[in-house]
């Protein structure tokens, strides 16, 4: 267990000021739940929309934590605290600073993997492929710099730490590299996600290209979809001396995506590197599982993993609750359950894949889509093409539950879960005969992924 005393910190940080100092206090871990708090740990009062942690600094110090961050603005939180107080200019500096001297003692590579879609399977594909060599530290349940943070203190001299980071803030992602020093960086691609918040996808660009600066300035691996519109731009100036490794079907990709099948086994792919080329299966379903899963196997390469062993190992990958789900009910009955979160690139992959798959003369096909969050001044227009990307297929019934039926302006709007709940159960009964194949997908505050949930309890599949 690691652990840092504060006299230490007040060497180190000369800049920061103290209340209620004493050179012989420690914490050995971060916290940011006040409800749940290690014992001799930092909380660190984070700040958001509608809260502030700050409110909480005697709450978490009375239940275990030994230290706590504090804005210098806000000491007024501070009545009765009577443990160690680190004054900082703002947390993120703080903990920021605080971490990064942390990890010092981490001589392990760090991987650090951002991306507006994919972040969580391509983290969970990599550590699949690890797992099966090494020891490997990552969670499912974090991918914010405090989370992190907390990961981070469960080191326990592990191989490889692979990290999630997520954005929904300017400056988010260099926060997350300049508190982790990754080793590694993977970037995914440059979507609408989060778009709203920061003023348009421009925007998103350039905090997710963060990675890549931080990349370039250490001279540590970047791993990069060249295939998107945005990152394309990256390689044109990026150092030639800095390692950079490029994927996609783009012939300027030095792992060049080919053939790319989706069947009912799964998803199918070669690539090619070096002259020599390999052959994917993926058991899961959807093009967009093969940019996530050729960044991980570039990754397990500079890691110590064989190129052909991690194919070998990811054609195990199974996927994850609501990401393009299969559920086989009977003979007669599957739901794709994709509604875990939704945005213009994954709706369009979704849309595309359970085409391929199921429409055709063997199956009755119900399309249950909802709005797409977080899209700010573009919302209205990117619900128009996705109406119009569904309606140039040819499937049997479309159903839309959300604001933003106006504009998607196709099928039969439902106004709940419920109905839609209602609705299913009238026409599988009029279906049963029949071959049916079910595709869910929605942002997640939509709450379309409780709908096979709702299905069970009432006994209608």
């Amino acid at each position: 267990m690691n652990k840092i005393y504060l006299k230490d910190i007040k060497d180190r940080f000369p800049e920061f000021e103290f209340k209620n100092y004493n050179p012989d206090a420690y914490f050995t871990s971060f916290s940011h739940d006040s409800r749940d708090m290690q014992k001799d740990s930092l909380y660190i009062p984070i700040i958001g929309d509608k809260f502030d942690g700050h409110e909480f600094i005697k709450a978490s110090l009375d239940n275990g934590a030994s230290v706590s961050l504090c804005e210098n603005s806000k000491t007024n939180h501070l009545t009765d605290v009577n443990k160690p107080i680190i004054l900082v200019d703002s947390i993120q500096e703080g903990l920021q600073k605080v971490l990064n001297y942390y990890i010092g003692n981490i001589s392990k590579p760090i991987v650090a993997i951002t991306g507006s879609t994919g972040k969580t399977t391509t983290r969970r594909m990599l550590t699949h492929i690890l797992e099966k060599e090494k020891k490997v530290l990552s969670s499912d349940n974090t991918n914010t710099v405090w989370g992190n943070a907390e990961l981070l203190a469960c080191y326990k001299d592990e191989d490889v730490i692979v990290l999630e980071c997520a954005m929904d803030s300017k400056g988010e992602i260099a926060w997350h590299c300049n508190s982790t020093d990754p080793d590694i960086g993977i970037l995914l691609n440059i979507g609408y996600v989060h778009a709203g918040k920061l003023g348009g996808i421009e925007e998103v660009y350039k905090e997710k290209k963060d990675l890549a600066d931080y990349m370039e300035k250490t001279g540590k691996p970047l791993i990069l979809n060249i295939d998107d519109e945005y990152l394309s731009k990256i390689p044109v100036h990026y150092n030639k001396l800095c390692p950079l490794y490029t994927f996609g079907q783009s012939d300027k990709a030095e792992y060049k995506i080919k053939n790319i099948l989706v069947d009912e086994q799964g998803t199918h792919y070669s690539f090619v590197n070096e002259g020599k080329q390999y052959d994917v299966n993926l058991s899961v379903y959807g093009e967009g599982y093969v940019y996530d899963s050729i960044a991980a196997i570039i990754a397990a390469k500079l890691l110590g993993i064989e190129i052909s062993s991690s194919i070998k190992y990811i054609s195990t990958f199974t996927g994850q609750l609501g990401r393009f789900e299969k559920i086989e009910i009977n003979n007669n009955l599957l739901i794709i359950n994709d509604a875990y979160n939704a945005n213009p690139d994954s709706m369009k992959m979704s849309i595309t894949s359970f085409s391929r798959l199921y429409e055709n003369d063997s199956y009755h096909t119900i399309v249950i889509l909802g709005d797409m969050s977080e899209l700010g001044d573009v919302s209205e227009q990117l619900h128009k093409e996705l109406g119009k990307n569904v309606s140039k297929h040819s499937f049997n019934e479309v159903y839309y539950i959300g604001n933003s039926f106006n504009e998607f302006n196709y099928g039969k709007h439902v106004s709940s879960v419920d109905e839609m709940t209602s609705i299913l159960e009238t026409r599988l009964k009029e279906l049963k005969d029949q071959k049916v194949a079910i595709l869910i997908k929605a942002s997640h505050s939509v709450g379309l992924y409780i709908l096979p949930d709702y299905l069970c309890k009432l006994n209608i599949i």
